[in-house]
């Protein structure tokens, strides 16, 4: 079983209009209520809200739960930090203060699986990949993160 697919990155590969919201009281209640509002996806942000990776899964699960996307924005760019939030399940980061073209290839590279990246290849006990249901998940991840 390949990768859940990433209807925010079709949208928006696809120039289609998307409503979305911002969530940054690391609530799980908050991001659920917000799923059952009817936006397409919402943002938790790990910068200005907390930074707190069972906060972030919580959050991360109410909102696939209620069939809303979900991007996480991250404190840094520090690739530790990128590997857990991708592992957790988000396949949408945000990451703050890129500055330079250098840095985002660094991003890029961190969220994606080698060869094309240097994203860590533990994925089969992650819950990006159903606890290693999905397969196919290091093979296909790569074509539906952003």
């Amino acid at each position: 079983m390949p990768a859940p697919e990433n209807r925010l990155k079709q949208d928006l590969d696809a120039g289609r209009k998307s409503i979305g919201a911002w969530l940054n009281l690391g609530s799980g209640p908050v991001a659920e209520m917000a799923a059952g509002s009817g936006f397409d996806w919402c943002v938790i942000d790990g910068e200005h809200g907390p930074f707190d990776v069972t906060v972030i899964r919580d959050q991360l699960i109410a909102l696939r739960a209620g069939g809303c996307d979900a991007v996480v924005r991250v404190p840094t760019d520090a690739r530790w930090v990128i590997k857990q939030v991708l592992d957790l399940g988000a396949q949408s980061i945000l990451v703050p203060m890129v500055d330079t073209a250098e840095q985002a290839r660094a991003v890029v590279a961190a969220t994606r699986y080698p060869p094309k990246g240097t994203r860590g290849v533990g994925a089969n006990v992650a819950r990006a990949s159903g606890y290693g249901a999905y397969a196919d998940y290091t093979r296909t991840a790569d074509q539906h993160s952003r």
